[in-house]
């Protein structure tokens, strides 16, 4: 199911929608961000360039509409506990970090958003926003249910659980992302709320954050 917004005019069809996300996040994996132009998409796609214009207005603008194809933006996550969301999230993020149109595009994606930070803008409004703005979500109704005090500062938290499992992607080098890492992120939000609940369904990550540790210490 296609994430593009809708616009007023002429009617577009979902399935060349479809097409320009699926031509885009191959040929990321394949080639990465940098070599990605209109041309190679519309190709791959088998479609047009008005059909592309149509919907997009650069290729970076392409970039939240596949990741919301692909991963969504989380807003269905409500398992009824607060410790049991946030492994949801984490568990959705690791797909996501670990996607090869993730992984293949970041640097060439980031170099251009840093050349033209106006192009980084559809990213955030449409992705990153959302999914940014689900977090104070899930700790407001963690609150309501008596988990938490306060809901306390939503955006740090949205920053606990991402930027660790970011850094892992964008800085050649650095161990996997793996279940280590997101008990650790997720124990740091817990802490950062004053959550003082149950943990236990933490446990099967904590068991891979020991066997990391035993292995680094033989």
């Amino acid at each position: 199911m296609s994430h593009i917004m809708v616009t007023a005019g002429r009617p577009r069809k979902s399935s060349i929608d479809d097409a320009i996300l699926l031509a885009t996040a191959e040929l990321i994996s394949e080639r990465g961000y940098a070599r990605l132009t209109v041309g190679a998409i519309i190709e791959r796609a088998g479609t047009n360039k008005p059909a592309f214009y149509r919907r997009f207005q650069n290729v970076a603008e392409v970039v939240p509409h596949v990741l919301a194809y692909r991963h969504g933006v989380d807003t269905d996550i409500d398992t009824g506990s607060l410790v049991d969301d946030l492994i949801e999230v984490q568990r959705r993020q690791k797909s996501l970090f670990t996607d090869p149109v993730v992984t293949r595009g970041i640097a060439g994606w980031l170099a251009e958003v840093e050349a033209d930070p106006e192009l980084g803008r559809p990213f955030f409004e449409h992705y990153l926003g959302p999914r940014r703005a689900y977090t104070r979500v899930i700790l407001e109704r963690a609150a309501y249910r008596g988990e938490i005090t306060q809901v306390g500062d939503s955006a740090w938290i949205a920053d606990l659980l991402t930027g660790p499992l970011l850094m892992r992607v964008a800085f050649p080098g650095m161990p996997p992302i793996d279940g280590a890492l997101l008990a650790l992120t997720i124990h740091s939000a817990l802490d950062s709320l004053g959550y003082s609940g149950d943990r236990l369904p933490l446990s099967s990550l904590d068991r891979a954050q020991e066997r990391r540790i035993a292995g680094d210490s033989l």
